[in-house]
C-alpha cells in the first residue's frame, strides 16, 4: 500500500525591499518640479531688464503707431465724406497731434490699468505691477504714464534708469511706485496680487 507524499508549498512572505516607484503621497509632499533655469517659468517674479523692456517698448512704437495712422484716415475720410470734398490726408490741422497724445495716454495707461501690461509688454512675458505686487489702478497708471513720458523725452534717462536701479524701475516706476516683472499671463484679469522675487 502506497501512500501519496503531499508537497507543501512555502507561504509567500513579504517583500522586503523597497518599491521604485514612489507612492502619490511621496509626490505630493515633493510638490511640482522645479522650472528649469533660463525659462519663463523660472523668471516669473522677478523683475524685467533692459533687454525685454526695450523691444516691448519697440512694439508698443510699432503698434501705436499704426493705431494711430489708421485712426487719422478713417476720421479724414469721414470728414471728407460728409462734406463732400476730395479725401486727403490733413497734415496742417491738430488732428494728428490729438491723436498721439489721447491716444498714446489710452493705449499706454489704458492697458496698465486694465489688463496690467501694453500689447507689446504681453508679447515678452511682462507685467507692470505694484511695489507690493498688487495690481495697478487707475491714479496710478495716469502717474506712471506722465512719469515715464517725461523720462523718455528728458533724453531717454528716465527710462534708462533701470540700469543702475536694484528693482530696475524707471523715472516713471519711482514716482508711481510700480515695478515691472516678468509674468505668465494665465490670470491677468483675475489676480490680485503675485510674489516678488528680490534680486
Amino acid at each position: 500500500m502506497t501512500s501519496d507524499a503531499s508537497t507543501s508549498v512555502p507561504a509567500a512572505t513579504p517583500s522586503s525591499a523597497p518599491s521604485a516607484t514612489p507612492s502619490a503621497a511621496a509626490v505630493v509632499a515633493a510638490g511640482p518640479a522645479a522650472p528649469a533655469p533660463g525659462t519663463r517659468e523660472a523668471r516669473a517674479g522677478h523683475y524685467a531688464g533692459i533687454v525685454s523692456r526695450s523691444a516691448s517698448f519697440v512694439l508698443d512704437a510699432v503698434f501705436f503707431t499704426i493705431g494711430s495712422l489708421g485712426t487719422i484716415f478713417v476720421i479724414d475720410a469721414v470728414w471728407a465724406l460728409l462734406k463732400g470734398d476730395t479725401f486727403t490726408m490733413d497734415t496742417t490741422s491738430l488732428l494728428p497731434e490729438t491723436v498721439f497724445l489721447v491716444g498714446s495716454y489710452v493705449y499706454f495707461a489704458g492697458a496698465w490699468w486694465i489688463f496690467g501690461r501694453t500689447l507689446g509688454e504681453a508679447i515678452f512675458g511682462l507685467r507692470v505691477v505694484r511695489g507690493d505686487g498688487r495690481r495697478v489702478k487707475f491714479l496710478r497708471a495716469t502717474v506712471r504714464f506722465i512719469f515715464t513720458t517725461l523720462g523718455v523725452g528728458f533724453f531717454g534717462l528716465g527710462f534708462l534708469w533701470i540700469l543702475v536701479d536694484r528693482r530696475r524701475r524707471t523715472w516713471g516706476d519711482i514716482v508711481a511706485r510700480t515695478v515691472v516683472i516678468y509674468d505668465l499671463g494665465d490670470d491677468v484679469l483675475g489676480h490680485d496680487g503675485v510674489s516678488l522675487v528680490a534680486e
